[in-house]
C-alpha cells in the first residue's frame, strides 16, 4: 500500500505528460486558459456550416463554415481544428483572403485582422473522420466533449454558446437530421440539399447531425410530436417504437410539470444507432441512442425494461439539465449528469407503479458509485480540468451514480418542497446559459437552514468513501467514521440501525453520524448491531465479527426488501474488502437464491455470484454449477431463471455446465434465450471447448439475417479462434486507431482476447495495451479508454499480471492522473486478488 500512495503522490505532483507548455493559450486542446480569454472577447456567436456527405465513407467530407460574432476591439482569434494543415483549404476574415498560422490544433489570426464589431471568418475545410462515426450507408456525428473541433473549426468550449444554421448535402435515397426541423429541400439529379432552422444557443457538443438510409416513424399524441429514426429490421423491435415513444412523451410531461417550464426546444427527435458509443446522447432535438438499449428481446427482464426507461428519462432531462442550462467547464459536467440520472428515477416510478423503487435506486446508484469508490483509482465527484482534451476522463461510476447518492442526501436536508423552489430558480437564472455547481449551491442554499456549502465539500469537493466501524460495548455503541484519503474529514449522513438480542423486540434507531466518533446509548445490551436497516448509508459499514456472521447466515431471511438489500450490500462491500472468504460468501449468495422472490434482488444476488465462483479451484466448481442449473429450470420467475442463464452463459466451467449449454446452444431449445443471449453463448462455448470453436462459430453466423449485426458478429467472433498466434496478430491489430472505431465492438472482442480461460497466454497484451492507452484516448472517445483497461484487465488475477501492471506504472512516473485513475479503477480485481486490499484493512 506504501508502494501505491507514493506512486499516487507522484503522480498528482506531475505534469500530465500531454506537452503542456508555458503558455497554455497557445497549447493543443482547448486549455482552460484559452476559454476563459475567448468567452471574456468572444460575443453573439453564430455558425453557418455547409457539409456535402458522399455515398461512399472513404471519399471526404467536405465543408464550409462561417464563423459570425463581436468584438469589443480587435484580438488574436484562435479557432480550434484538430485535423491536419493540408485539411483547411482556404480561411478568409471579413471578406478576406487571410494569412493564418496554424499549430497545435489551431488557427491563429492576428489581431490586425479583425475589427471592433462585427467579424465574420469563413473557412473551407475537409471534416475529420475520428467523430462522424462512418458506415457505408450511414454516418453521425458525436462531439461530445471537445470533438466538435474534429469535425470543423470552431470555440469548441461549453461556455460560448451559439446559434448554428445548418445546410446538409447529401445523396437524394439518404434522410438528413439534425438539432431543428428541415425548413428547404432542393433535389438535384442523384443528390439533394437541406436547409436546417436555426438552433437556439447551443454548445458546440451537443450540435449535431446525422444521415443516410434510416426508416423513420412519428408519433403525434396530445400536441407532441416525435419521429424517431432507426435501421432495425426485425417486426418485433421495430413494434417497440410505440413503447419507446410514450415512455418520451411521459418523461416530458413529467419535466414540464416538476420545472414548470415547457420543453426548451421545439424538436425531441431521435436516432437509433447500431454500435452506438454510449446509450444515448442527448443533442437537442436529434438524441442518439444505442440499438440494444432501446430495441429488447421478446422475454425483456425487469431489469432491461427498467434501463430502458430510465435512459429514455435521462437524455430527456438533459433538454433541460445541460443543453438549456449548460456546466461553464467540464470539470462540472457531473452537473448535467446527477439531474438527469436523480430524476429520471422518479420519472420512472409512475410508470412501475409495481417496482419498489428504493430498492432499484440503491442497486441503480449506490452499487454502482461503490465499484469505483473502492478501488486506488476513486476521485472526487468534482475534479480539476486543465484542458477539454482531457474531459472524457472525468466521466465514470462517481459522475454518474455517486452525485446522485449526494443529490439525495441535499434533498434529506433541504425537504422535497425547497429543493423543487430552488430547481425552478436555477433553471430561470441560466436559461440558454452556462452555470457552475456552485452557482447551484449557492441558490439552494438560500433555501434551507442548513450549511450546505461545508456538506457540499465534504461529499463532492473531496474524493473517496467512509469507512464505518460498528462496535457494541454494552449498552453503548460507537461508530467510528475514517477516509482513507482524508484523515479527519467527516462526512455527514443519517441512517438507521437495528439492535436485536433474546428476549428483546428488534430497536431501529436513526443515526446522525456527523463526527468522526458517535457514542449512542442504547435501551439494552445487543447480541447484533445490523447496519443500514433503510439502505440511506453511503460507504464501506464494517460491523463487529458476531453482527457480520450472524448476517451471513441470516440476511435472505429478512423480511423487508429494502432491509435485504441493504444487508446483501454491505456483505458485499466486505467481501471486496476481503473481510469475508470467497466459500462463506458463495454460501450466502447461494441461500439467497434460493430463497428470493424480488427479481430486482435476484439479478443483483446474481451479478455478484460471478466473482466468489470463479475463486473456487475447477474441481471444486462442478456442485455450484449444478445448483445453479437445477434453480435455472425451477425457479418460478422467468425472469431469474433467464438470469441465471446468462450469467452461466458468462461464468460456467465446469464439463458437465458447459456440456449442458452446448446442448441448449446446437438444438436453440430454450425459449428464454433471445439472439443476443445464443451469440453470446457461441462466444462463449467457442472459447472454452477450443476443438468445436470453428464448427460453432460458422453455424452461429448462419442463424443471423440483420445486416448490422452480421457486421458485428464478423467483427467479434475473431476472437474466437484457438489459434494463438492468430490471436496475437488481432490484437496487435487493434493499436492501429482505424480497427478499433467501432468502440462497443472492439471492448467485446478485447474481453474476449483476455478471457480467464487465456489469462496465462494474454498477460503478454497488458503493457503493449497499457502503452497504448494514451493514443486510446486521444482517437477515440469518452467512455472508451475506460472500456479499453476494462476489457484488458478484469480477468486478470496473477501475480505476473500485477507485476506487469506495477512496471508500467514504476515506468510512468508522470501519467496523467485522470488517466491513471482509469487504469486503477479497472484494475481493482488484479488490485485485490494479490493482496493489496487486506493490507488496507
Amino acid at each position: 500500500m506504501i508502494r501505491y500512495a507514493f506512486l499516487l503522490i507522484m503522480a498528482v505532483n506531475c505534469l500530465t505528460g500531454y506537452g503542456q507548455t508555458i503558455d497554455a493559450v497557445h497549447d493543443a486542446g482547448v486549455s482552460r486558459e484559452l476559454a476563459q480569454l475567448r468567452k471574456q472577447k468572444v460575443k453573439d456567436l453564430r455558425y453557418d456550416l455547409h457539409f456535402s456527405i458522399p455515398r461512399d465513407k472513404h471519399t471526404p467530407v467536405t465543408g464550409e463554415g462561417r464563423i459570425r460574432f463581436r468584438l469589443d476591439a480587435p484580438t488574436e482569434i484562435v479557432i480550434d481544428f484538430r485535423e491536419a494543415a493540408d485539411k483547411i483549404a482556404e480561411v478568409r476574415v471579413n471578406g478576406k483572403t487571410a494569412a493564418y498560422t496554424f499549430r497545435n490544433e489551431h488557427i491563429f489570426l492576428p489581431a490586425k485582422l479583425t475589427q471592433a464589431g462585427e467579424n465574420a471568418i469563413s473557412v473551407r475545410f475537409t471534416a475529420g473522420d475520428q467523430s462522424l462515426n462512418r458506415s457505408d450507408d450511414y454516418l453521425y456525428s458525436l462531439s461530445v466533449p471537445d470533438r466538435a473541433r474534429t469535425i470543423f473549426p470552431c470555440f469548441d468550449q461549453p461556455n460560448l454558446k451559439a446559434v448554428f444554421a445548418l445546410t446538409l448535402e447529401l445523396p437524394a435515397e439518404w434522410v438528413g437530421v439534425s438539432n431543428t426541423r428541415v425548413t428547404k429541400e432542393e433535389k438535384h439529379a442523384d443528390r439533394k440539399t437541406l436547409h436546417f432552422a436555426p438552433t437556439r444557443p447551443l454548445s458546440t457538443y451537443l450540435f449535431a447531425f446525422a444521415a443516410g438510409r434510416f426508416e423513420q416513424r412519428t408519433y403525434r399524441n396530445e400536441g407532441r410530436t416525435l419521429t424517431a429514426y432507426y435501421r432495425e429490421t426485425d417486426p418485433q423491435k421495430v413494434a417497440q417504437l410505440d413503447t419507446i415513444f410514450r415512455q418520451s412523451a411521459a418523461a416530458l410531461d413529467w419535466l414540464e410539470a416538476y420545472t414548470g417550464m415547457p420543453c426548451p426546444f421545439d424538436k425531441q427527435d431521435f436516432i437509433i444507432l447500431p454500435g452506438f458509443q454510449f446509450g444515448g446522447m442527448e443533442h437537442v432535438g436529434a438524441t442518439l441512442y444505442n440499438d440494444t438499449q432501446l430495441f429488447l428481446g421478446p422475454n425483456p427482464t425487469p431489469d432491461e425494461e427498467l434501463r430502458r426507461i430510465q435512459l429514455i428519462a435521462h437524455e430527456t432531462a438533459h433538454a433541460w439539465f445541460g443543453n438549456l442550462v449548460t456546466m461553464d467547464w467540464f470539470d462540472d459536467v457531473w452537473t448535467k449528469e446527477v439531474f438527469a440520472n436523480h430524476f429520471s428515477a422518479w420519472i420512472t416510478e409512475p410508470l412501475f407503479p409495481s417496482v419498489n423503487h428504493k430498492l432499484q435506486r440503491m442497486r441503480t446508484f449506490f452499487a454502482s458509485a461503490l465499484s469505483e469508490d473502492r478501488t486506488p483509482g476513486t476521485n472526487a465527484i468534482h475534479q480539476e480540468l486543465d484542458n477539454l482534451r482531457n474531459a472524457g476522463l472525468i466521466y465514470g461510476q462517481i459522475i454518474y451514480n455517486k452525485a446522485p447518492v449526494v443529490m439525495g442526501k441535499i434533498i434529506e436536508l433541504m425537504g422535497e418542497d425547497a429543493f423543487r423552489e430552488g430547481i425552478r430558480e436555477y433553471l430561470c437564472t441560466y436559461a440558454y446559459s452556462n452555470a457552475t455547481w456552485d452557482d447551484l449551491i449557492h441558490i439552494l442554499d438560500r433555501h434551507t437552514p442548513e450549511d450546505l456549502i461545508a456538506f457540499n465539500d465534504a461529499w463532492v469537493n473531496r474524493k473517496g468513501m467512509p469507512i464505518i466501524r460498528f462496535t457494541p460495548r454494552g449498552n453503548t455503541l460507537e461508530i467510528r467514521q475514517k477516509d482513507r484519503y482524508a484523515p479527519g474529514i467527516v462526512r455527514p449522513q443519517r441512517f438507521a440501525v437495528t439492535l436485536a438480542a433474546k428476549g428483546q423486540t428488534d430497536t431501529t434507531l436513526e443515526v446522525n453520524l456527523r463526527d468522526s466518533l458517535v457514542r449512542l446509548t442504547l435501551p439494552f445490551a445487543p447480541e447484533r448491531v445490523l447496519p443500514n436497516t433503510d439502505g440511506r448509508a453511503y460507504g464501506l459499514l464494517i460491523p463487529d465479527t458476531a453482527s457480520r456472521d450472524w448476517l451471513l447466515a441470516h440476511w435472505h431471511e429478512t423480511t423487508d426488501e429494502t432491509t435485504r438489500l441493504a444487508r446483501l450490500m454491505l456483505l458485499h462491500e466486505n467481501y471486496q474488502a476481503c473481510l469475508i472468504p470467497d466459500a462463506l460468501w458463495l454460501d450466502a449468495l447461494m441461500n439467497g437464491l434460493r430463497a428470493e422472490t424480488n427479481p430486482l434482488l435476484f439479478s443483483t444476488i446474481t451479478s455478484y455470484i460471478s466473482t466468489p465462483l470463479r475463486a473456487l479451484p475447477s474441481a471444486l466448481r462442478e456442485g455450484p454449477e449444478e445448483g445453479l442449473l437445477r434453480l435455472s429450470a425451477s425457479h418460478p420467475q422467468r425472469s431469474s431463471r433467464q438470469r441465471l442463464l446468462r450469467m452461466l452463459i458468462h461464468s460456467a466451467a465446469a464439463p458437465a455446465t458447459l456440456a449442458h449449454l452446448y446442448a441448449i446452444w446446437h438444438d436453440r431449445s430454450e425459449p428464454l434465450l433471445n439472439e443476443t443471449d445464443y451469440t453470446d453463448l457461441a462466444y462463449s462455448l467457442a472459447v472454452r471447448l477450443p476443438d468445436r470453436s470453428d464448427s460453432i462459430v460458422r453455424t452461429q453466423r448462419t442463424r443471423l439475417t440483420d445486416p448490422d449485426r452480421i457486421r458485428r458478429f464478423d467483427f467479434i467472433s475473431r476472437a474466437m479462434t484457438p489459434d494463438t498466434a492468430a490471436l496475437d496478430t488481432l490484437f496487435r491489430s487493434l493499436l492501429i486507431p482505424e480497427n478499433r472505431r467501432i468502440e462497443p465492438w472492439t471492448s467485446a472482442l478485447f474481453g474476449w482476447l483476455n478471457h480467464p480461460t487465456r489469462e496465462r497466454h494474454a498477460v503478454r497484451y497488458i503493457r503493449p495495451a497499457l502503452d497504448a492507452l494514451r493514443d486510446v484516448q486521444r482517437t477515440g472517445d469518452i467512455f472508451f479508454p475506460r472500456d479499453w483497461v476494462g476489457a484488458l484487465l478484469r480477468n486478470h488475477r496473477s501475480p505476473e499480471a500485477y507485476r506487469t501492471l506495477l512496471d508500467f506504472i514504476d515506468a510512468n512516473p508522470g501519467y496523467p492522473p485522470l488517466l491513471l485513475n482509469k487504469v486503477w479503477q479497472a484494475a481493482y480485481p488484479l488490485y485485490r486478488a494479490n493482496g493489496e486490499v487486506e493490507n488496507e484493512n
